[in-house]
């Protein structure tokens, strides 16, 4: 307190500067809903923005548009850059991060040669209609890592980023169109 009673009073100019997140938060609703409209496409703008964060966040010497292009390659690396973080703040969230990794990877790879095969081997067309079924299986395995990113974020409700904007939608556009046509093709096998 000052002896001057016509000073003006001192009040403490300390401003806060909210740090940018280091990974993409998103809440895991969200995640499922947008992966599987979008025709499993939102998976690659999933892994871009994560990694586009950690970069300017940790100025790492990295190619985030590589990485969200090749996520199978790097989602074990992501889940572990965000154990890292929690750890490394002192806190702990318990949850198996390498082996739902691992299952997301596989889903993936083995979707992808299932395709291969029912595309140029007689007989195996009707693979085709249960392939569809990979796309909602791996938005669920990785909605199910999305709580710890969002924790490692320090965001663990996903309160900056639960809500569907505009972009959402349009971008759920053509995914649904592509749901409409594959299900009229898989109908026109079955039937």
């Amino acid at each position: 307190m000052s002896e001057n009673v016509y000073a003006p009073p001192l009040a403490p100019l300390d401003t806060f500067v909210e740090q940018p997140y280091e990974f993409y938060v998103v809440s895991p609703a969200k995640l499922l809903t947008l992966a599987i409209l979008t025709f499993g496409f939102y998976f690659y703008y999933w892994s871009y923005k994560n990694w586009s964060l950690y970069k300017q966040s940790t100025q790492a010497d990295i190619w985030p548009w590589a990485r969200g292009l090749l996520c199978i390659f790097f989602i074990h690396q992501l889940y572990r850059r965000a154990n890292e973080k929690i750890r490394g703040s002192g806190r702990t969230y318990e949850w198996d991060y390498e082996q739902w990794a691992t299952v997301f990877v596989v889903l993936t790879v083995g979707a992808n040669l299932l395709d291969a095969v029912a595309k140029r081997v007689d007989g195996f067309e009707f693979l085709m209609g249960w392939l569809l079924l990979a796309i909602p299986l791996r938005a669920y395995v990785v909605s199910r890592g999305q709580p710890m990113i969002n924790f490692a974020a320090n965001d663990p409700q996903a309160l900056s980023n639960s809500r569907f904007t505009a972009w959402n939608y349009l971008a759920m556009v053509p995914g649904v169109l592509l749901w409409a046509l594959a299900m009229l093709g898989v109908w026109t096998i079955y039937r």
